[in-house]
């Protein structure tokens, strides 16, 4: 870890970086690297407690926690959605996924269990993002950045009066899947998401920080989140601090993207993984399921559609991405990212608050993956 320890250093030193958390756990061992401020209005050092905004790296949470619905029969993968959400039916699919919304067709089939997990449902972003479509995905179901103010119910219609961008399970749309996959589940078993993803995941694998919002008595060790600007002399500018979007409930949990929590939450979740479903003696998963999780879903025409947001020879498992390398993890949009490598026994985290450039990542985030594969061999 000492070669990534340097990179990030410079980063801070630099002035581009805030701060990271860096875990690398391999063979009953972790080996964490901590450097920055949490807070560069504070100064307030930076620690391996840091809670930081998970982003895009709570999809795989949700999947697993879909997972245990299928492990104890109440859900099946190829089980149509609109059983439990009716107004996901009588869908209709635009002819044109960059096209007018009116110009649709009947859906051939209903959206499944599985689409959602596999984010093949037709109802997320395209590589179009100038188009109607994603345009009506902002206004209606504000799909974005910003912390949504929509209650569940108002997502759902709206989601019920939007069409597909192509037929379910012939393509493949990003991440409202994931936020229909947690609200489905709150459906069939009557609870909230919050209340689930706790029963189910978060406290048989003992992962004391993992919440959906940071309460006052936490919020100093709550990192503040930032984005880069093209001002050299001030290299990033502050997006949300610890009183900001995230000090108070969300409208809903969201499955695509509402935790918070420590490198050390996260850690636990992948050695689940890594164990094939089992920790500490506990069996959270089958391990049948683990491997489906973990096993790339996708087509060639379907990753064709995924476009930017897979990169070359990258696929999709359920709740997250697979690579030929054959590790699974994801990466989210606040500047968080993790990968589980049942090759070398090991699951790798990244932590910052600095916003990630794009689909593509940054350049953090890319020299920290290069570096692991650097010592990997």
């Amino acid at each position: 870890m000492d070669a990534i320890a340097r990179m990030l250093q410079e980063e801070v030193d630099a002035g581009t970086l805030p701060g990271a958390v860096a875990v690398r756990y391999r063979g009953e061992n972790a080996e964490t690297v901590v450097v920055g401020s949490q807070d560069l209005e504070s100064c307030a050092p930076m620690s391996s407690d840091t809670l930081f905004f998970w982003d895009s790296l709570g999809k795989p949470l949700t999947a697993a926690l879909a997972l245990t619905f299928v492990a104890d029969g109440t859900v099946d993968l190829d089980s149509p959605v609109d059983r439990w959400l009716p107004e996901l039916s009588s869908a209709r699919v635009l002819v044109d996924p960059s096209g007018q919304l009116s110009h649709t067709v009947p859906a051939s089939r209903p959206v499944t269990v599985e689409d959602l997990l596999t984010l093949r449902g037709g109802l997320g972003f395209t590589t179009d993002f100038e188009s109607p479509f994603t345009e009506a995905l902002v206004t209606t179901l504000q799909e974005g950045p910003q912390l949504r103010a929509l209650d569940r119910q108002s997502y759902l219609t709206g989601a019920g009066r939007l069409p597909l961008a192509h037929q379910p399970g012939q393509g493949w749309t990003y991440n409202a899947g994931s936020t229909i996959l947690g609200l489905l589940l709150e459906r069939v078993a009557q609870q909230s998401l919050g209340v689930l993803m706790a029963d189910r995941i978060v406290d048989p694998l003992g992962m004391r920080d993992a919440r959906w919002w940071v309460p006052p008595s936490e919020r100093s060790r709550f990192a503040s989140r930032y984005r880069a600007t093209d001002n050299p002399r001030s290299p990033v500018e502050l997006v949300d601090p610890p009183d900001g979007q995230h000090s108070r409930p969300p409208s809903f949990p969201d499955g695509a993207g509402g935790l918070i929590g420590t490198a050390d939450d996260w850690l636990a979740f992948g050695r689940m993984l890594l164990n094939g479903g089992e920790s500490n003696g506990q069996r959270i998963l089958p391990t049948p399921l683990v491997k489906s999780m973990m096993t790339d879903q996708l087509t060639a025409d379907q990753r064709r559609h995924a476009g930017f947001f897979l990169a070359e020879g990258e696929g999709w498992g359920y709740g997250g991405s697979v690579r030929a390398d054959n590790t699974y993890g994801w990466a989210g949009g606040a500047g968080t990212a993790a990968r589980v490598d049942p090759r070398h026994n090991q699951v790798t985290i990244l932590l910052t608050q600095l916003a990630l450039d794009g689909p593509q990542g940054s350049r953090v985030l890319n020299a920290f993956e290069d570096l692991v594969a650097a010592e990997d061999g």
